[in-house]
């Protein structure tokens, strides 16, 4: 039985989904226990902006991961119902290198890293099956693919610290709001 494309450019909301539920769970407990040692080992010209994020709360943290699902599932929607690829490759391949971000890090620190097994078991797998299926039915070619993978990378850390300045900025917005 095969998957055709169309779900398979859906599962990609919730393969994000599934991954950053094991972010959210674990963020908190373990950057309070593990913080420091990461704040400590990360190149200096970096050391703000991962220390922003690091000082999150895990309520904090989510509204990022709201801001950046959006665009996940605006990504799936243009490709699955317009055949609109490009945001949609350039989402999909930061996802998929991020996947191996958390590898990487969980193999630097040798330890756990909140989000590796979701990495190990979905982002990889999915992406590998979803790049193998896009290339197969002459969707994207594997230059195409490489191109995209060199703009995620470029784009992928700005996009992150944005998101998480954004979320930031709407969550002390709606805690305001909502909690007098």
């Amino acid at each position: 039985m095969s998957i055709n494309i169309h779900t398979l450019i859906w599962l990609f909301p919730i393969a994000f989904m599934f991954h950053d539920f094991e972010e959210i769970i674990f963020w908190e407990r373990w950057l309070k226990k593990h913080g420091a040692e990461v704040r400590q080992r990360v190149p200096g010209f970096l050391q703000k902006q991962v220390s922003t994020i690091t000082e999150k709360s895990t309520a904090e943290t989510s509204f990022s991961i709201l801001l950046i699902f959006s665009l996940t599932v605006l990504a799936a929607f243009l490709a699955g119902e317009y055949q609109m690829y490009g945001f949609f490759f350039l989402a999909s391949g930061a996802f998929f290198l991020h996947g191996f971000m958390h590898l990487g890090q969980a193999i630097i620190l040798r330890k756990y890293v909140p989000a590796t097994i979701t990495s190990a078991l979905v982002i990889i797998p999915y992406g590998l099956v979803l790049y193998w299926r896009l290339i197969n039915e002459s969707i994207v070619t594997i230059s195409g693919l490489f191109i995209y993978a060199l703009f995620a990378i470029i784009l992928i850390l700005p996009l992150i610290l944005i998101m998480h300045k954004v979320g930031g900025y709407l969550y002390e917005k709606v805690v305001k709001l909502l909690v007098v």
